[in-house]
């Protein structure tokens, strides 16, 4: 018997929704967070972290250990939760099962029934494998676009030694290069970098495309008609 749960408890049933509602995707460590602040009259939502699920049982949240917040938060009682996924806000209703105080506090939740998802971005994303050439005023590079839209992509370059290319920022202008069409011809366009990261000997840019190229942007929205009609 689960130490969490009473014999009556029906945590652990079939649920009629899971004919239905399909599994989370919440992976462990991503930050939640509890609007409104069960603490606070601001607009500032409380912020947690997933830690553990079982699928159309129950959910394990951490959350800070603050002064009177288990009192807002007792067996029953419905909070909303909210998380962020590849530009998507995801909201659920759960209910408080029970806490755990050590080492830090834990909160059992129920598992929704439902989910709401609100788009952030402008443009759909896909997963892609595309090669890419970029000229920047620092030098050029070869990397893999790995993710596209139609407003931006992002690019992931494997720096050799002390490159000149880690001093690419934010707002720099570059000159991209692929290949979007069957005959082979390459499209070109300009990308202005919206952030940079560096680890070890990878570069990872974020790009938004300037959408006046309209022949850049015609061809990449064929290619990714294509490539979401084969997905």
């Amino acid at each position: 018997m689960n130490p969490f749960f009473k014999s009556s408890d029906t945590a652990f049933a079939h649920k009629q929704y899971q004919e239905t509602m399909p599994k989370l995707g919440l992976a462990p460590n991503i930050p939640v967070f509890l609007p409104p602040n069960p603490l606070s009259r601001r607009s500032v939502p409380l912020q947690g972290e997933f830690l553990g699920i079982s699928h159309y049982d129950f959910l394990i949240l951490r959350l800070p250990s603050i002064p009177g917040l288990v009192k807002k938060l007792l067996p029953h009682t419905r909070v909303e939760v909210r998380y962020l996924t590849e530009g998507a806000v995801n909201t659920f209703t759960t209910e408080v099962i029970t806490h755990s105080f050590k080492p830090t506090l834990i909160l059992y939740t129920t598992y929704p029934d439902r989910m709401s998802i609100l788009e952030t971005r402008k443009h759909q994303r896909v997963s892609c494998a595309l090669p890419i050439t970029l000229t920047t005023a620092h030098g050029d590079a070869v990397g893999v676009v790995w993710d596209l839209s139609l407003g931006g992509c992002r690019v992931a370059i494997e720096l050799k030694g002390q490159s000149n290319l880690r001093q690419l920022a934010a707002n720099d202008t570059v000159v991209l290069q692929t290949v979007l069409s069957s005959d082979g011809q390459p499209s070109r366009g300009v990308g202005i970098i919206r952030n940079v990261e560096v680890a070890g000997s990878r570069l990872s840019l974020g790009l938004s495309f300037d959408e006046n190229n309209k022949s850049f942007i015609d061809a990449l929205s064929g290619y990714l008609d294509l490539v979401q009609v084969l997905d």
